[in-house]
């Protein structure tokens, strides 16, 4: 009988933290206990990974981390997680898929440096993930590369995306406000809702815990926009407990960084001041998948 993981979740008491899936082995979903864990945050780092799999996190970087997160524990909980694994079959349609945590999770799950396992030879600070690394800031090591995207810059970037999508649904309403290109007043409805998706589906990438790589013209506009928003995020503090949270690294922020690494081009930089309606051709290949770029293995949730 076919047997459907659709979510784990923590439980918390006292002095008991469990994770118990919700699982459905052909006559409807239950809930049935995993493994019982030592802390909430070890229960907690294991029902995350397992709903990062559930979700279609990329498989082979979360099954490494669900495995050296079970080293910390006996042979009985690393049994019990480890045999249902091969269970575990990604789909948009399952719970995982909505949940908060499992978004965290995915932002959370963002490197914080590019060092070697071992060390690089040349940085004193690889374990520290480079912080304050004399030979990282002056370009001298050339081994430890920094990340693109960072949990806290992550965190940022879906801020930046949800609150500027929210905007072109009409929620809050003046878009002159929020720094959109002078072209979006002129579009339809329906092409609006199309440039919201736009918004979304980079959210849904760190969501994922993958690099926002821009699939259009559109998404390239949005990640621009997300930058610039998500720095005046930074700046106002508001969501520095948040982000506080999150790991630190020496590459957190480096906006510039985004726009150099993550864009097919800067063709797109025109658009940002284009006043006036758009000609229809140029509204179409707004939304024009990019030849080298694959579509999305997951879907774009609102």
């Amino acid at each position: 009988m076919k047997m459907t993981y659709h979510a784990f979740l923590p439980q918390h008491t006292a002095g008991t933290h469990r994770v118990f899936a919700v699982v459905d082995h052909g006559a409807g979903e239950t809930v049935e206990a995993l493994a019982t864990f030592p802390t909430a945050e070890r229960a907690d780092t294991i029902a995350d990974l397992l709903n990062l799999l559930t979700a279609g996190h990329p498989p082979e970087l979360t099954r490494d981390r669900l495995l050296a997160a079970l080293e910390a524990e006996p042979g009985p909980v690393r049994a019990s997680v480890t045999s249902m694994l091969d269970a575990i079959r990604p789909s948009r349609y399952l719970l995982a898929v909505q949940l908060q945590r499992r978004a965290t999770a995915g932002i959370a799950s963002f490197p914080v440096n590019g060092c070697p396992a071992g060390g690089c030879g040349t940085c004193t600070t690889c374990g520290g993930g480079c912080l304050d690394c004399p030979a990282c800031d002056s370009g001298e090591c050339e081994t430890c590369i920094a990340p693109v995207i960072t949990p806290r810059t992550a965190r940022l970037l879906y801020v930046a995306a949800e609150l500027l999508s929210d905007q072109l649904s009409g929620i809050m309403g003046d878009l002159d406000m929020w720094g959109f290109p002078p072209f979006v007043k002129q579009l339809s409805p329906v092409t609006l809702a199309q440039f919201r998706t736009a918004f979304l589906a980079l959210a849904t990438d760190l969501a994922h815990g993958v690099e926002p790589h821009p699939r259009t013209n559109a998404e390239e506009i949005a990640l621009h926009l997300m930058t610039d928003r998500a720095n005046v995020e930074l700046e106002t503090g508001v969501f520095d407990d948040e982000l506080e949270r999150l790991p630190e690294s020496a590459a957190d922020y480096d906006w510039e960084g985004i726009l150099e690494s993550l864009f097919q081009d800067n063709d797109y930089a025109g658009l940002l001041a284009y006043r006036g309606k758009l000609p229809a051709k140029e509204v179409v290949s707004l939304f024009e998948r990019f030849d080298n770029m694959p579509a999305r293995p997951y879907a774009t949730t609102a």
